[in-house]
């Protein structure tokens, strides 16, 4: 049923991903104050500014804290489990990344209440949801696996 190649390739991303998320944090408290003005770097492209999150995804509120730890914790469970069933070596490490980012965001919400977040891209006042590590993990490794599937499904069809 699982494979255990997949546990340690897992393991390895997720920690990987967790460490880089909660390092590049740490900077962020230590090093940006959030009333200020953010700082750039690459022009108005990529600016950091810190922020503190208490909703969900871009800020969206989904109900009561309690709500919020339900959903990472069943999220995180599922998760695990298609990471340790699935066969292909690219799926291990995109849902490593997947439950890292996870978790990173998990232990913000369990230590703080919110999630920190510090990256603020966009150009001039049009700006993306200020994020993290994290979000980017989680983000990056959603869309490729919706498009791991479709051109998957393309070539068995």
């Amino acid at each position: 049923m699982f494979r255990k190649r997949n546990v340690s390739v897992v393991v390895l991303f997720v920690f990987v991903s967790f460490f880089l998320d909660q390092l590049t944090k740490l900077f962020a408290v230590n090093y940006l104050r959030p009333l200020e003005p953010p700082t750039e770097v690459i022009g108005t492209l990529l600016r950091l500014k810190l922020t503190f999150n208490p909703y969900g995804v871009f800020g969206i509120s989904v109900g009561s804290n309690e709500l919020y730890y339900v959903l990472s914790l069943a999220g995180l469970v599922v998760l695990g489990y298609i990471a340790l069933t699935v066969k292909d070596r690219t799926g291990v490490v995109v849902f490593g990344l997947l439950i890292g980012g996870a978790i990173g965001n998990l232990v913000d919400r369990l230590r703080f209440g919110y999630v920190i977040d510090f990256i603020d891209m966009g150009i001039g006042n049009v700006r993306w949801f200020t994020y993290n590590l994290a979000d980017a993990f989680i983000t990056v490794g959603a869309i490729f696996l919706v498009m791991h599937e479709v051109f998957r499904k393309k070539k068995t069809e």
